[in-house]
């Protein structure tokens, strides 16, 4: 199948894979069959980009099965891979803010992957028609996000603490 077709899968089947991501697990039963009516199922095949650098975001990307990579142009213009991301990931959540953004990353499969994709055009009326469940996905997300700056900043500490200690065992030399 080709990249970011949508499955010809019913309700009963994102149902399913809504109860088994944890992603989802903070929803009810009756959120859950709120939000697959404005999600599809999506599949990449390797090498399959989730997420253009440069494009507008449009669409956020519930991986439950598979890998991607995210990658990002470094200052000199090199490519560089900043994360890996699996089952229980997200990508493209800024298509759940107000605003566009262009993706500064690109997201690649790195072997088979299958994404909820809950669109942009789909969120916004899911805030109109079911603004409780939208709020509920939007604290979820915050905290996905929240841990994932935690991550990060615990990463650059560590690279800064060995940089650190670098520089004064060349000092002691």
């Amino acid at each position: 199948m080709s990249a970011g077709m949508n499955l010809e899968e019913g309700k009963l089947s994102k149902i399913e894979l809504l109860e088994s991501a944890p992603h989802f697990s903070f929803l009810n039963f009756g959120d859950k069959n709120v939000l697959v009516v404005y999600m599809t199922i999506e599949e990449f095949l390797p090498g399959d980009p989730l997420i253009h650098e440069g494009e507008i975001q449009d669409k956020t990307h519930f991986i439950f099965e598979g890998k991607a990579e995210v990658v990002k142009a470094s200052a000199e213009g090199e490519r560089v891979s900043i994360a890996r991301v699996g089952r229980g990931d997200i990508v493209g959540e800024a298509a759940l803010q107000p605003n566009l953004i262009q993706s500064t990353v690109v997201v690649r499969a790195l072997d088979k992957t299958k994404t909820l994709c809950l669109p942009r055009n789909a969120f916004e009326e899911m805030m109109i028609d079911t603004p409780q469940t939208a709020f509920k996905l939007l604290f979820d997300v915050i905290r996905l996000l929240r841990r994932r700056l935690n991550e990060t900043s615990n990463k650059f500490a560590d690279h800064v603490g060995d940089i650190i200690v670098d520089d004064s065992q060349q000092d002691e030399q």
